[in-house]
């Protein structure tokens, strides 16, 4: 079925007319006029293809990050929520492809607001190869459609024959279309 730029593909559809829903179920798959690709076991959507609830979700974004989450509701058409999810802009490894990637951010809430340009987390935990390095109960950053944009860069930490320990944590700001600095 496609709705303005949007194809939905799936097993079986079923077109609701009085609530104007579409159900979709069995090798669900939707492709969004950015590039994003949404795979998923379940979709329930309203007739413009725009929002809905969505069970067994996984999205590859334009860039190759992925998303993945027990279900998820859309709104407005670029803000999905996603409930027990997962995010990653690792690539698969050929050769072992259920082997975790190099890192990755688990969290109890994804929120992805495409309008925004930002991802949100809620009750995060970062992993490295699988294994928990980091929480936090709140995250936010730009989403891959992003080039630049004014924030917090990774802090960086030491020891000096000067000063003892140290921690930096630069900031960038982008102060216009052509000039940015580090403080």
């Amino acid at each position: 079925i496609s709705q303005g730029e949007r194809v939905l593909f799936a097993d079986t559809v079923n077109y609701h007319q009085r609530t104007n829903t579409v159900s979709a179920s069995g090798n669900v798959v939707l492709m969004e006029p950015t590039g994003d690709t949404m795979f998923a076991d379940y979709m329930e959507l309203t007739n413009d293809l725009r929002d809905g609830v969505i069970k067994g979700i996984r999205i590859l974004l334009a860039d190759d990050s992925k998303f993945a989450a027990v279900s998820a509701r859309r709104r407005n058409g670029d803000r999905t929520s996603l409930t027990q999810a997962v995010y990653s802009p690792c690539k698969i490894c050929e050769e072992n492809p259920d082997s975790n990637p190099l890192w990755r951010i688990k969290a109890s809430r994804i929120v992805h607001d495409q309008s925004a340009r930002e991802i949100r987390y809620k009750n995060a935990t970062l992993e490295m190869f699988g294994i928990p390095v980091a929480y936090t109960p709140y995250f936010v950053h730009p989403d891959p459609t992003v080039d630049r944009k004014s924030g917090f860069l990774t802090p960086s930490f030491g020891t000096s024959g000067n000063t003892g320990a140290f921690l930096q944590t630069p900031y960038y700001w982008a102060i216009d279309e052509s000039q940015d600095a580090t403080l």
